[in-house]
Order: C-alpha cells, then sequence, then structure tokens
C-alpha cells in the first residue's frame, strides 16, 4: 500500500478531538479557567484547603473545560450538544455534593455511606471516565472498567486470581475516596503538575520559548545536519517543561519537521527526529514531567536524589538520538542550515536572554535551596511575571505580559491539566482497585514466578509490560500503573527501588517510539505526511539506545551516579563507547567509510556487552571493537587496491 492513502487514513483517525471554541462559549471557558487556576494557587499558598475540596475544584474545572473542548460529536465552535449539557450537570452535581460534604465523606471513608454519596460517586465516576475517553482514547477507561469488573466478581476467578468479591456499594464507596480517585495521582497533578505547566505557559507567554528555539538553532544550526539537530535540542528544552511526547511533537513539530524536510531529510526521518527527540523530554531532567514527582510519593525520596540520578541516562538518550542524527547526515550528505538563517548565541541572549532568567531561578529554588518542588515551581511561575512585566514586547513601550497576556497563559495551564487530570483521576481508580483487591501484588507475584527468580527474564517481562501499558495511555498512568504492580518484583528481586521505578518509566515512555502503536509517531505524521509505521520504525532506531541505557544501570546502579566518583566515570565513559558502537552498527558508517556486515555485527555485540558494565564484559566488548576496526582498514585497503589497479 502506497504512502498517501495510509497518511490520509491515519490523518484522519489523528485528528484532534479537541474543537478550539469561539464567542460567549470560548469567553466562559477562559473565564472559569482563570478562576480555577487562582483559586487552586491561592488553595496551595495563601490560603490552605482541605484536599476533599481542592482536588475536587480542580477536577471540577478541568472536566467543564474538558466536555466544552473535547465535543462528544459534531458541533461548531459556538454551540454546545446535549450530551454534552448533560454530562456538565453530571458533574456539578458530584462535584458541587462532594465540596459540601467532604467532612461526612471523610468520616465515612470507604464504610457506612449513605445512597446520596453513592449516587454521586457512580456519577463522578462515569464522568471521569467519560473525560478520559475523550481526551486520550478508550485504553484507559477500558482497563479501568475491566478491573472494577473484577472485583465485583473475584470468587469466579481461579487460582491467585480469586478474591471473595466487593459490593457495587463498597467498590464505589472506596474509589469515591482518598485512596482512590482523589487519591496520591490527583493530589500530584494538582500541586507539582499545575505549577510547572503553569510555569511553562508563563514561560511561552513571555517570549522565552521563542528564545529557546533561537538558542537552538544558533547552537547546532550550521552543523552538519543542523536542522534535525536543532529539532532535538529545542525538542528537549520544551519537553522536560510539558512532559508530554505528543503535545511536544505538535508544538514543536510543526516548526521542525518541516524545517528538516527543506534540507533534504526524508519526511519519515523528519517525523521521527521530532518523535524521539520529543519522547525524551519525560526523562530529563529538571522536570521530566509529572511522573517524577509521583514517583516521589511513591518512594519517599525528595526530588533532587530522584533528578540526579535521572540525569545520567537522560544524557545517554539523546546523546544515541544526536549521533544517530550526525551518522544520517554523513551518510546522506545533509549540511547545515545557510548562514543567514542563523542567528549569533550571542545576538539571540543578548536581545532576549532575560527571558530566559526564570529557568535558572527555578533551577537554583530546586537544587541549590532545595525548597519543595512546588513552591519552585511557583517561585519560578512569578520570575515568568516579574520579566515579562518588566520586558519589553518587540523593542515598543508596552509591556510583554499584559493582563489579557496573563488570563490566556492560565487558560492553556487549566486546558493543558485537563489530560494529565483525566489520566490520573482514572489511574486513581486503577490503583483502588488493584489496592482493595489485592490483584498488584499478585500480578508481582505472577511476574516473579514466570521469571523463574531469573533477573534478566524478569527484565525483560517488565519491558514488555510497561511498553504495552504505554499504549493508548499517557505516560504518567501507564507508569502508575507499573510502578504499582511490576517495580515491587524487581524490587524484590534485587534492584534498587529508584533504579526498578525508573527502568517502568522509561519504557512506559518509550512506547510513544515503540512500533506498531506509536503515539508520538502518530502526530508527527500528521505534521510529516509520512506513514506513521514508517516514522515509527525509524523512530525506534534512533531511540534504540534508550532502550539498553536502562538495563544498563540495573546492571550497573553507577549509571544512577550511585558510587564514587571514578566508578560513575568508568560506568558513564563505556555507556557512551557502546552507544556509539550501536550508532555504527545500525547506520553502518563511520567517518568515510562504509561498514559491512560483519564489522556491523561485531560492533553490535559490543554495544550490547557495554550494557553489563564488568570488567570482564568490558574487555570482550573491546576486542570486538577492534576486531570491527581491523575489518574496516581492511575493507578500506581493499577498495584502494582495487581503484589502483583500475586502469
Amino acid at each position: 500500500m502506497s504512502d498517501k492513502p495510509q497518511t490520509s487514513l491515519y490523518k484522519k483517525a489523528l485528528r484532534a478531538r479537541f474543537l478550539s471554541r469561539t464567542g460567549p462559549l470560548h469567553r466562559f471557558a477562559i473565564t472559569i479557567a482563570v478562576v480555577g487556576a487562582l483559586f487552586n494557587i491561592i488553595g496551595l499558598n495563601l490560603y490552605p484547603v482541605d484536599a476533599f475540596i481542592l482536588r475536587p475544584t480542580f477536577l471540577f474545572v478541568c472536566s467543564v473545560i474538558g466536555f466544552i473542548v473535547y465535543p462528544a460529536g459534531k458541533t461548531d465552535e459556538e454551540h454546545i450538544g446535549i450530551y454534552d449539557i448533560a454530562l456538565l450537570c453530571l458533574s456539578l452535581f458530584a462535584y458541587l455534593y462532594t465540596i459540601f460534604n467532604y467532612d461526612g465523606l471523610a468520616a465515612r471513608a470507604g464504610v457506612l455511606w449513605i445512597t446520596p454519596d453513592l449516587v454521586a460517586g457512580a456519577m463522578l465516576c462515569v464522568s471521569i471516565l467519560e473525560l478520559a475517553r475523550r481526551t486520550m482514547g478508550p485504553a484507559l477507561p477500558v482497563l479501568a472498567l475491566l478491573l472494577m469488573g473484577y472485583a465485583l466478581c473475584g470468587p469466579y476467578f481461579p487460582g491467585i486470581l480469586g478474591h471473595p468479591g466487593f459490593g457495587i456499594d463498597r467498590l464505589v464507596s472506596y474509589i469515591y475516596s482518598l485512596d482512590g480517585i482523589f487519591g496520591t495521582p490527583v493530589s500530584v497533578t494538582v500541586t507539582y503538575v499545575f505549577v510547572f505547566v503553569l510555569f511553562g505557559a508563563l514561560m511561552e507567554a513571555t517570549g522565552g520559548g521563542k528564545v529557546l528555539i533561537d538558542v537552538a538553532i544558533s547552537l547546532t544550526g550550521r552543523s552538519r545536519g543542523g536542522s534535525a539537530k536543532i529539532a532535538i535540542v529545542g525538542s528537549s528544552f520544551f519537553g522536560t517543561l510539558n512532559g508530554s511526547p505528543v503535545a511536544n511533537v505538535s508544538a514543536t513539530g510543526t516548526f521542525t519537521i518541516p524545517m528538516m524536510k527543506k534540507t533534504g531529510y526524508q519526511p519519515a526521518f523528519s517525523g521521527a527526529v521530532e518523535a524521539a527527540a520529543s519522547t525524551g523530554g519525560q526523562i530529563l531532567p529538571p522536570i521530566m514531567g509529572a511522573s517524577v514527582f509521583i514517583m516521589m510519593d511513591i518512594l519517599g525520596s525528595d526530588y533532587v536524589s530522584i533528578a540526579k540520578a535521572a540525569l545520567i541516562p537522560a544524557v545517554l538518550y539523546y546523546v544515541g538520538v544526536f549521533w544517530m542524527v550526525d551518522l544520517e547526515a554523513r551518510r546522506t550528505g545533509v549540511q547545515g542550515l545557510p548562514e543567514d538563517e542563523v542567528p549569533r548565541a550571542r545576538e539571540v541572549l543578548k536581545e532576549g536572554g532575560y527571558l530566559l532568567l526564570p529557568i535558572p531561578v527555578l533551577l537554583y529554588a530546586l537544587l541549590i535551596a532545595q525548597v519543595s518542588p512546588l513552591r519552585a515551581g511557583l517561585v519560578g511561575a512569578l520570575s515568568c511575571l516579574v520579566v515579562g512585566a518588566f520586558g519589553k514586547k518587540n523593542n515598543s513601550s508596552r509591556p510583554r505580559l499584559s493582563l489579557k497576556t496573563i488570563s490566556n497563559a492560565l487558560y492553556v495551564t487549566m486546558k493543558s491539566s485537563i489530560l494529565v487530570a483525566a489520566a490520573c483521576t482514572v489511574a486513581g481508580i486503577v490503583l483502588g482497585v488493584l489496592g482493595l483487591t489485592g490483584l498488584g501484588l499478585n500480578i508481582a507475584n505472577i511476574i516473579l514466578n514466570y521469571s523463574m527468580g531469573i533477573l534478566p527474564l524478569a527484565l525483560i517481562l517488565a519491558t514488555v509490560v510497561a511498553i504495552v501499558m504505554g499504549i493508548g495511555m499517557p505516560t504518567t498512568a501507564a507508569y502508575i500503573i507499573c510502578a504499582t504492580i511490576i517495580a515491587p518484583g524487581l524490587v524484590e528481586m534485587g534492584v534498587t527501588a529508584i533504579g526498578a521505578h525508573l527502568f517502568v518509566l522509561y519504557f512506559a515512555n518509550l512506547s510513544n517510539i515503540t512500533p506498531p502503536v506509536a503515539l508520538a509517531c502518530y502526530a508527527a505524521s500528521g505534521i510529516s505526511g509520512a506513514n506513521p509505521l514508517s516514522i515509527s520504525i525509524t523512530a525506534f532506531k534512533l531511540g534504540l539506545a534508550g532502550f539498553l541505557v536502562p538495563y544498563a544501570w540495573v546492571y550497573g546502579p553507577q549509571l544512577l551516579m550511585d558510587g564514587s566518583l571514578l566508578s560513575v566515570s568508568y560506568a558513564t565513559i563505556t555507556a557512551l563507547v557502546g552507544i556509539i558502537a550501536l550508532g555504527v552498527s545500525l547506520q553502518g558508517i563511520i567517518g568515510s567509510n562504509k561498514l559491512g556486515w560483519v564489522s556491523r555485527v561485531f560492533a553490535a555485540i559490543a554495544a550490547i556487552l557495554f550494557v553489563m558494565p564488568t570488567g570482564l564484559t568490558d574487555l570482550f566488548a573491546l576486542g570486538f571493537i577492534f576486531v570491527s576496526m581491523m575489518l574496516i582498514l581492511w575493507d578500506k585497503h581493499k577498495t584502494a587496491e582495487e581503484i589502483a589497479k583500475t586502469p
């Protein structure tokens, strides 16, 4: 089948369910977003609000905006359907009941619930599941429904999966509590995720986002294959802020993908670069999306410890993508951007460098002052307001930040929070059922039994489960589930707690570029016009280092900065050599020399051996690299002889 029909088909399948509203409906959405965002800011800082009020209020605002901008059926920009109005009324009743009866709900949590409690809880479940279906597709809501069915039908399951079963009232009362819908995932969304999304929205509103792109262009635009390297650097900047590969592809890809195609890259390769670069944002400190904050809560760890552990693996991932792009540019002859299209870094920073000041302010608060991530995010957002208030727009007398700009930034913040809020709320339902039935522990035991205590086999099983969980649902939700059902088993087999959690997070995230269902690649196909399967295969190839690095830190936790400076340095260097060898093997070129298949196989074996960071495997890996280099030199010598013999 040709690419053209498939591309058209995929574009229809990927056409955003989001509808940009106009008129009174748009103004209403902005108004409720601004009010909701301001209430959340006040409730988090100035006037602390009970969790049973703050969390439902935030979810209610997200639901209202969500049902407006993600309509049930075809409608125009100014009208709303009957079904959407019904869901808005349903949500309004459920959330108002929760907010005005929070004392009684907290006292009756899980037991002795009255009928109105159960009705409100059931209505809230319907509202949340429908919002999740509209924003992210059916995968996660269907999983939640299946697990709810499992909780009701426990006696009918055999063996380890069987349990006494729970009535509908017990199930709803457990889900409709701080152990379910309003649990840890939603708590993280209302606090950490909200403030960092706010920070990113204000950075973009002040013009900091454009400066970041200009910096990326000035740093890499002149080099070989510069357009693809711009995509890598720029998307890594934005990806760590928004924490969503699909959203990042949609935002930065509209600029980077056409630029890559213009400079000579194939459409599929252009889309793959953007997908791979955007996917890495969720594993790149300082922010890493929402998952890092949920990991903090689960592990009882501080932010700095997790960010420090994640730094080297994230750098290795991007080095791998960057190296693959450089080799591809050398192989295909793609050069950098024309000189007149590349700004000077000094000029960029001189003109707009002050707009980037909120980033060092945020990093100082997080890493040096070591205030809580919540407080650091708010300090960063406040610094954006200060920069915007004093900076001038396009050399005019007008400030960069007006009340309208701020209100739009708050609207973007709440609108961007809808997907995470819906995902985390449904994930709360899943966690509630797993906790109520004990299924999470049972699945961990099943993985241990099937792996027969063999760690490599357990890691492979964990990889498959995490990738499958990541298909069709946001990384945050996939991580929450995997952290509950997979990570405990890995820890029991000797993997460090932070190593096990980062392991499942990596593979849940890498599902975005894993064929055949790679959501980031689907988003890129809509921009590049290439077949999404072709994009996903290429993106998988570009990001293959990311599939090896987690295995490396399991066997050598030094990559997580767990060890002496010497041991950490040695592990990092050997991993870098392995990534270089992997890239050479996949692209079949180094310098001006093309590799034969034997040399490529030897380089691949060396890369895999470097994953097992022991002195013996490293020696074998170096031996394979040496043999591969000798074969390259031999082929080069033979080619020179043949040319010399040619008359």
